[in-house]
């Protein structure tokens, strides 16, 4: 691992400067070619990386290409409870972390970029759950279709503006010990919570040829797709 960083330090970094000054590489997109993009670099070779798509859209908020706990596009990755951040066998209100003496804990009615966001926890700083108003940016300025991706059934958004397009898997959800109907229902997590029903937050998903927003109860199993803000 040491001999490949230092290969990419050297490829990047070398004397002639030409090469590291190319925004190609600027990986982090700091507006410099340096360290931390040799290690992203180096991420991204061994499938660790979560490349940020732009789809051009109005906030300039860019779409991670997978899931959280996945490494491509078509990886189901994990599911996650709204405000948990490890995957379990169980999803019911007795197994949630923030429901307690019969009342869902305040945990904040938006958990985006906090201890509580699973995207946050396990890719970094610059990685985040995204917002009902995040899903609602994507939907208008994208066209859907669900699709097959290297043989897994899902829906793809296509910007209108740039043309550029993510795939999500449709990993189905998790209540009780249950997979509820994978390969056909895309159920994806937001960082939103209800205002006027605490036990509830907003979600988004695809079925039947539809998309569409609804709402689901804090402790079901869901995926997240995370993004990265401007």
């Amino acid at each position: 691992m040491k001999k490949v960083v230092l290969f990419f330090t050297f490829l990047l970094l070398g004397t002639s400067g030409a090469f590291a000054q190319s925004s190609k590489y600027d990986l982090n997109g700091d507006g410099n070619v340096n360290v931390t993009d040799v290690i992203e670099l180096v991420d991204y070779i061994l499938g660790n990386r979560h490349e940020a798509i732009d789809l051009g859209l109005p906030s300039g908020t860019k779409w991670a290409s997978c899931n959280v706990g996945a490494t491509r596009p078509e990886e189901y990755g994990g599911y996650y409870a709204w405000g948990e951040t490890e995957e379990k066998d169980i999803y019911n209100d007795s197994t949630y972390k923030y429901y307690q003496n019969g009342d869902y804990v305040n945990i904040g009615t938006d958990i985006s970029g906090t201890e509580y966001d699973v995207a946050h926890v396990k890719w970094g700083d610059k990685w985040c759950m995204p917002t009902s108003d995040d899903f609602t940016e994507l939907i208008d300025n994208c066209t859907s279709e669900l699709t097959t991706y290297n043989g897994v059934n899902g829906c793809k958004f296509t910007s209108k503006i740039n043309g550029n397009s993510i795939f999500l898997p449709a990993t189905g959800n998790r209540l009780d010990g249950d997979l509820n109907i994978p390969g056909e229902l895309g159920d994806y997590l937001s960082s939103t919570q209800v205002s006027t029903q605490p036990s509830f937050v907003y979600f988004f998903y695809f079925y039947s040829g539809h998309t569409h927003w609804s709402v689901n109860i804090r402790h079901s199993g869901q995926s997240v797709r995370p993004i990265v803000r401007n």
